[in-house]
């Protein structure tokens, strides 16, 4: 995959991407465009430290994470050091504490409130990963339940569970305050791994049967399954929820300064669609035997027009005279597009 992204980033300029992705694989070897070393902000040399990345086991952290990865390796000379944190307060903690230098996927204002509040002082917002979330509780289209005041009616039904996501997670403490909200009893709120809970969701759904489940946006299940978001338990009607989110990259206070310019760059401009996360957290779901690694390896050389956009934001970001700057602690876009 050496210097793949750079010679299809010259032809993307010139060709469809239809064309470039027909011809990707012999443009690698032919080294069309120049070694990532000779566009402009230079790359980075062969002694740039390691970029160590922290990810958790959410799809879609997962995809961009190992995507980031191939991309800062193969097109900007970066090595990464990728690992895998059980939870999103490891994951702060560990870049806060200098073990790991970013996390792509911190979800703000509200749901790593208590991570971000606690850890803000060592961290940075360096820029938006994706504008726009949601949450809530999940139930199969086919339940005749709507409103997350009427949970206590299915008690029996539900066998007194909702399934959460990982032990300890604010996703799970939501759950909660939406039926303390309503004055709900008798319930336990089941943690598991995110992979373990969509397999229940698909069980319930094959044999129709009634169950709720953390959920959010953007996630691949939305596409798999015929789902919807219960009234008064959900992101903009319930206070556990609050407003729309985004999803922020966070860095160490030394990271700016650290490391190449245009890595430092194209982390900052890196911004997912919902067509963009959505055609990579398929790849990724249905990567069968193929490692993480392999998974992102494929989606980088099927969408070339997508890594080429961020490689040249990156390029022009990194060959401006103004330093990069983190974003302001409180920035949050989708409160300021309700403004």
């Amino acid at each position: 995959m050496k210097r793949l992204i750079t010679a299809a980033r010259a032809l993307c300029r010139s060709y469809c991407a239809a064309a470039v992705a027909a011809s990707l694989l012999a443009l690698g070897t032919m080294g069309c465009g120049g070694d990532a070393s000779d566009s402009a902000g230079g790359g980075a040399s062969a002694s740039s430290p390691p970029l160590k990345m922290v990810t958790v086991n959410w799809i879609e952290g997962l995809a961009m994470s190992y995507m980031q990865a191939q991309v800062l390796e193969d097109s900007l000379n970066v090595p990464v050091d990728l690992k895998e944190a059980q939870g999103g307060g490891i994951a702060f903690s560990s870049v806060a504490e200098g073990d790991r230098d970013f996390f792509n996927e911190a979800w703000l204002p509200t749901t790593h409130q208590n991570s971000w509040g606690d850890l803000q002082g060592q961290l940075q917002k360096l820029g938006y990963t994706y504008r726009g979330t949601s949450g809530g509780l999940v139930v199969p289209a086919y339940m005749d339940l709507r409103s997350a005041a009427n949970i206590g009616e299915y008690r029996e039904a539900l066998g007194e569970k909702i399934y959460g996501i990982e032990a300890g997670s604010p996703t799970n403490d939501n759950i909660r305050q939406v039926l303390d909200q309503h004055g709900i009893e008798g319930f336990s709120v089941v943690a598991a791994s995110g992979p373990a809970t969509w397999q229940r969701l698909r069980s319930a759904i094959q044999d129709r049967q009634p169950i709720i489940v953390a959920g959010w946006k953007p996630h691949w299940k939305w596409s798999a399954f015929d789902l919807r978001y219960l009234q008064e338990g959900k992101t903009n009607q319930s206070p556990a929820y609050g407003p729309p989110e985004d999803i922020f990259t966070v860095v160490d206070n030394q990271f700016i300064d650290e490391f190449p310019k245009e890595a430092v760059c194209f982390l900052q401009k890196f911004e997912v669609t919902d067509q963009q996360i959505g055609s990579l957290m398929n790849t990724f779901r249905t990567r069968g035997d193929m490692s993480k690694s392999g998974a992102a390896e494929q989606w980088v050389r099927n969408h070339p027009e997508h890594v080429t956009q961020w490689l040249d934001q990156a390029e022009a970001c990194a060959a401006s005279d103004e330093a990069v700057t983190p974003l302001p602690d409180d920035a949050t876009h989708s409160r300021d597009q309700e403004v």
